[in-house]
């Protein structure tokens, strides 16, 4: 259930990817505008209610706040189908992204109360793989039904899915017994902020965060502006973007990450150091650099799905290894706000300042280079995975000299 949950939480933030050229036509938009309400908008609200939501969790019930938050996000979703303007439209992606705040902290507080530490790696693996499947099924999804039905009314069936998929939540999905008791009767607002200042105060924590955000910025852009660039610079027919890119796409990210979760097992397996689980994602996100350059340079169709394809493989090998660590460190009592805090490092720099700044950059050129713009933005961002490379080296070398200090005393 976990992972249907995740299928429709990513799949409805997909949506608005796909059909981004017909809703800014209809609605007349910018692409600035068009960022703004997809990326910087969606993704702050989603980042401070995730906030808020992640220590509820930590104490709370959290099957019913799951599906609390599948009912919110998916009534926003059909919500969307009634956008006048961007106002409208940016309310209820905001609505979208408070009601998805609750599936990833939830899920990361339960999976560890399901599955063993040696076996952890593969199991969120699996879940993050269901991100990929709602890739690849909602941009298959959006593109057959707004071809055929329009724009608006595939976001309300859409949503009115997500509401059937809540109460089957609610009635199937049992509450399992947590690790560890914690007191849910102290103070609000200092438990949080005990719980964020033991997390952030983890050697390599900031670093790890920091390195997990940057990572996503060029699949964050691929999600919101890739459809939009196929049609542009291609010439493929929305009706087929999403059979192009969803595959393409989804296939690549879900071999990437269940195979960086076996193979994370196995690294730690091998020592007994948890830390040799980042070393996966040090090797992999240089790589992804290249392959992200070619996504943006490729004259043809079959080069860029390539070049996406390799990008997506190597980017999703960097997030079980990152998310299983960030968890781990964090301790059974502060699991789901170490993983709000990852979501929101790689929603602010990922799902925000990616999508925006390459819709920006677009606006910018469109004079000079027209329809090619989006191309010359999206080429801007392609060597983020260096940073990102740059960053998850600093949080190893942190990590391993406090694990050094430690065996040392």
């Amino acid at each position: 259930m976990l992972f249907i949950a995740n299928v429709f939480n990513v799949g409805d933030r997909t949506l608005l990817g796909v059909v981004t050229e017909p809703v800014r036509s209809e609605i007349g938009l910018t692409d600035t505008e068009i960022s703004l309400a997809s990326g910087f908008l969606f993704v702050l609200f989603n980042l401070v209610a995730g906030l808020f939501v992640a220590r509820l969790i930590d104490v709370g019930n959290r099957k019913r706040i799951l599906a609390l938050g599948i009912a919110g996000w998916s009534i926003a979703t059909a919500l969307t189908g009634l956008a006048q303007d961007f106002g409208t439209l940016a309310l209820a992606r905001i609505g979208v992204g408070v009601g998805e705040a609750t599936a990833f902290p939830a899920a990361m507080s339960l999976i560890p109360d399901l599955f063993r530490p040696e076996s952890r790696g593969k199991a969120i693996a699996v879940f993050q793989s269901s991100g990929m499947v709602g890739v690849v099924s909602g941009t298959m999804l959006a593109g057959i039904l707004a071809a055929s039905l329009g724009w608006r009314p595939m976001f309300m069936v859409c949503g009115a899915a997500g509401v059937i998929l809540s109460a089957v939540t609610l009635l199937t999905v049992r509450e399992p017994p947590r690790n560890i008791v914690r007191d849910s009767n102290g103070p609000y607002f200092p438990e949080l902020v005990a719980a964020c200042t033991r997390i952030v105060s983890t050697p390599g924590f900031v670093p790890l965060a920091l390195a997990f955000g940057t990572s996503g910025m060029v699949g964050a852009v691929l999600g919101a502006w890739g459809p939009a660039f196929l049609q542009r610079s291609h010439g493929v027919p929305l009706a087929q973007v999403g059979l192009i890119i969803g595959p393409a796409v989804g296939i690549a990210g879900i071999l990437g990450t269940l195979l960086s979760g076996v193979l994370a097992d196995w690294l730690v397996r091998r020592r007994g150091v948890l830390i040799d689980m980042l070393r996966l994602p040090l090797v992999a996100l240089p790589l992804a650099a290249p392959a992200a350059a070619g996504f943006a340079a490729a004259s043809s169709l079959l080069l860029t799905m390539t070049s996406a394809f390799a990008m997506n493989f190597l980017l999703a090998c960097a997030v079980p290894p990152c998310v299983n660590y960030a968890i781990t460190v964090a301790g059974p009592g502060d699991r789901a706000v170490a993983s709000t805090m990852m979501l929101a490092a790689t929603g602010l720099l990922g799902g925000a300042l990616g999508p925006f700044t390459v819709g920006v950059l677009s606006d910018a050129f469109s004079a000079r280079f027209g329809t090619e713009s989006l191309r010359y933005g999206i080429a801007a961002i392609a060597a983020t995975p260096l940073v990102a490379a740059a960053f998850l080296l600093l949080a190893i070398r942190l990590s391993s000299a406090r694990t050094d200090g430690l065996q040392s005393a």
